[in-house]
């Protein structure tokens, strides 16, 4: 046979076994995608690749180096014939992918043959295959879009095998990147699905915990309302027989001025704590939702005369005026005329309790363009420092910061009404002193807000 046909044969059984190849990194694939856990991590996808060449070359060692995160190849996967010094294979392996890295070229070492390279790199190299019991070995670098991403290494006690696996080698080591890079991702998919079914198992426990949270509130909800009707109608009884055993002696008994004064602190002790306690039972049915609407219609304006004369005690004890006047055009309006007298009441006791002695609450109701009515109400005292604040529920116990005697609890049950009502409260310091409190109410019912 001559050169140029074993030439022929030799590239006839390269084409081969590339062919071959080709075929069995296509099944590579396919496993890699159609089979979940299979090849899912980089030390399997290189021991599968390194299987492939093994099955045609009967090679002494591969070693698959990857990048890392600190931008240096690390082993990935090896494979030591077990006659070998595994000891010495990889430290010939770490050398020549130092030299493949650091070079940015396909390295060979040749023992079987005359080096011209007569470096440094290429002695230390020959040394360490020499001591590993090895003849020769190849380091081929891995490139994707031009960087460096790994290397391939083949070595051998067998320089010809290497020399027949060369084309093999350099064709598999770009599927191999491909591959790894596959399993990364699938790596990081399934970190991400166990992250998110984590969050998911959280927030099923939080939504149990809240879940049960709720109907503790609920539980403790329902117990409060029947305290609250308890107390309601255990205190109603003798209150009601003391506010009226007060109206009695005064009215009927000749009293000393002694006697009248502590007749008349009864009776006013005994009427804040009537107040008091429909106050409790209004924001107790507020805040569980039993409040209904019972709407019919009636004169805005005549209302709000009642509602003003309602507080003229009040004002008096107070040294302070109230004058209230509304627009001609002003008509009647369909709402809750029980619910509204109680808005009114509770508003105009918060303007008179912060006016100074001798100062005017001054209340004025217009027409607003469209369908909705406004009721502002101005009183002269200082200016509110965070008004965001003033419908909190606060401690009725604590004194407020000009010593007043004002409910700051019938205020927050007048917010809420209005809110029942359909309409809405706004809050205005003036320049100087004083704060417009303007109520904005609709005309014709509308759709009622749900409390929460």
């Amino acid at each position: 046979m001559t050169a140029i046909e074993e030439r022929g044969n030799h590239t006839e059984e390269s084409s081969d076994d590339l062919h071959a190849l080709s075929a069995e990194v296509v099944d590579l694939f396919y496993t890699q995608a159609f089979l979940p856990g299979e090849l899912d991590t980089e030390a399997s996808v290189c021991h599968a690749f390194s299987k492939i060449l093994l099955r045609h070359w009967d090679l002494c060692c591969i070693i698959t180096y990857l990048r890392d995160a600190e931008d240096h190849l690390r082993e990935s996967a090896i494979y030591i014939h077990r006659h070998l010094d595994g000891h010495a294979v990889r430290r010939a392996g770490e050398l020549l992918a130092a030299v493949a890295e650091s070079d940015k070229r396909e390295w060979q070492v040749w023992l079987d043959t005359e080096d011209e390279d007569a470096s440094e790199a290429v002695a230390n190299a020959r040394r360490v295959l020499a001591e590993a019991d090895l003849r020769a070995a190849v380091a081929t670098p891995i490139y994707v879009h031009g960087e460096l991403v790994g290397a391939l290494l083949a070595l051998t006690a067998f320089p010809e095998r290497l020399r027949e696996a060369l084309q093999g080698i350099r064709f598999i080591a770009v599927p191999l990147v491909i591959a790894v890079g596959n399993a990364r991702r699938t790596a990081a998919m399934r970190e991400q699905q166990q992250h998110i079914q984590q969050l998911v198992e959280e927030l099923q426990q939080r939504s149990a915990a809240l879940e049960e949270a709720n109907r503790e509130l609920q539980r403790v909800a329902r117990y409060r309302s029947l305290f609250l009707a308890r107390m309601s109608h255990e205190l109603r009884t003798p209150l009601t027989a003391i506010l009226g055993f007060a109206e009695i002696l005064l009215e009927h008994e000749n009293l000393t001025d002694a006697q009248r004064r502590f007749c008349e602190k009864i009776q006013n002790s005994g009427l804040q704590l009537q107040t008091s306690l429909n106050q409790l039972v209004d924001l107790s049915r507020l805040e569980a939702g039993h409040s209904e609407l019972f709407l019919h219609e009636f004169s805005l304006r005549e209302m709000l005369r009642e509602s003003c004369l309602a507080v003229t005690r009040l004002a008096q004890k107070q040294d302070v005026k109230i004058e209230c006047a509304s627009a001609p055009e002003l008509s009647t309006i369909v709402s809750d005329e029980g619910k509204l007298r109680q808005v009114l009441y509770n508003f105009f006791a918060f303007a008179i309790g912060r006016n100074p002695a001798g100062a005017t609450v001054n209340v004025y109701a217009h027409q607003q363009p469209g369908t909705s009515v406004r009721i502002e109400i101005h009183d002269e005292g200082e200016p509110l420092r965070d008004p965001s604040h003033l419908f909190e529920v606060v401690d009725i116990d604590a004194p407020n910061e000009r010593g007043t005697t004002m409910n700051e609890l019938g205020l927050v049950i007048a917010h809420r009404l209005i809110d029942v009502l359909g309409g809405t409260v706004i809050l205005h310091n003036e320049a100087l002193h004083g704060l417009t409190v303007s109520l904005d109410l609709p005309v014709r019912p509308t759709e009622p807000k749900d409390e929460g």
